[in-house]
């Protein structure tokens, strides 16, 4: 299972992006196996990212892949939240944010050990419970 976060889900749709033919490459070869999971905070913070800087027509594309099973859609519920927070507390010279800590949260939650990222600061700093670190790719 590959947790998904905002900048490599970003890097996939914007071909201008410096990361893009690096992010479709990783993603074209890591598909056929699935497993790609999007938090629902991912979701959204890339639909407002891409839509500000590209326009409707890749976010409807995003819509379609995340309708289609591409990505698997993970809720956020109250736990999620507030482990979030607790996350959020323990690293607070990171200044993760919402959606870094929810990501890092969901990891927790469901032992994610995979993330598809170039932040490779706030992810790479962080030390899971289950791992000595996150494998972040690509």
């Amino acid at each position: 299972m590959i947790l998904v976060d905002t900048g490599a889900l970003y890097a996939l749709g914007d071909r201008r992006d410096t990361h893009h033919a690096e992010a479709v490459a990783f993603f074209r070869k890591a598909h056929p196996a699935g497993g790609f999971v999007l938090p629902l905070t991912v979701l959204l913070e890339a639909a407002l990212l891409i839509e500000a800087r590209l326009g409707m027509r890749p976010v409807r594309a995003l819509w379609d892949d995340v309708g289609a099973g591409i990505f698997e859609l993970l809720p956020v519920g109250d736990q999620t939240i507030a482990l979030a927070r607790q996350i959020d507390r323990r690293y607070t010279d990171l200044n993760l944010g919402l959606v870094d800590a929810t990501c890092l949260a969901l990891c927790e939650e469901r032992r994610i050990g995979t993330v598809f990222t170039y932040d490779r600061r706030d992810f790479g700093a962080y030390r899971p419970t289950f791992a000595p670190a996150l494998t972040l790719v690509p």
